[in-house]
């Protein structure tokens, strides 16, 4: 049987894994609104080419919104210890980016390691610094038809236009959202 102070814990730890995932959404999708809503307004990042307001942090992530055609965080490996109404919170993440010009891919792996607060039994980040561990980049090559994806399809896009802004009731197909040569097979 778990005790009260474990209940809250556990609960603690879901709204600390929650304010991540959130965090994720907002700055995949491109949505400044909600990537502020995940960080307190006293807070700090240092992603590195960027260091300052935690908040800020939307409008820099936010400038590479013309230059991609999406973005995609994996966060896993989140570790959580609680202090009271502070928690240390490590997670690895792989993000993948597909770039407009020139068309190429990067993939890069890191770690975010958050120091979060508690305020009125809201989680928010109150200082974030991006540990940088690898990347790599190639040229990017189409080949959806291999896997029977329609070029009119259900495709991802950014805020307020991704499929997740829509209802959920039924899909809304768009066609694919880049030159018709990303979509084939290259025969090079």
């Amino acid at each position: 049987m778990l005790t009260d102070v474990q209940l809250m814990q556990l609960w603690d730890k879901q709204l600390l894994h929650e304010n991540l995932m959130l965090y994720c959404r907002g700055i995949d999708r491109m949505d400044a609104d909600l990537v502020r809503s995940t960080y307190w307004p006293d807070s700090t990042d240092d992603h590195g080419s960027f260091v300052g307001p935690g908040q800020a942090w939307a409008d820099a992530g936010l400038a590479w919104r013309d230059k991609i055609y999406n973005n995609n965080h994996h966060v896993s490996n989140v570790l959580i210890e609680l202090d009271g109404d502070r928690a240390r919170r490590e997670s690895m993440f792989i993000n993948v980016v597909n770039i407009i010009e020139p068309a190429f891919s990067f993939f890069l792996g890191g770690r975010y390691r958050d120091l979060c607060e508690k305020r009125d039994g809201e989680w928010r980040i109150l200082n974030r610094v991006c540990v940088w561990d690898w990347f790599e980049c190639k040229p990017t090559r189409g080949g959806w038809e291999m896997c029977g994806v329609p070029s009119s399809s259900n495709w991802g896009g950014f805020f307020p236009d991704d499929p997740i802004y829509q209802s959920w009731e039924t899909g809304a197909p768009t066609a694919f959202p880049r030159p018709a040569e990303q979509y084939s097979a290259s025969s090079d």
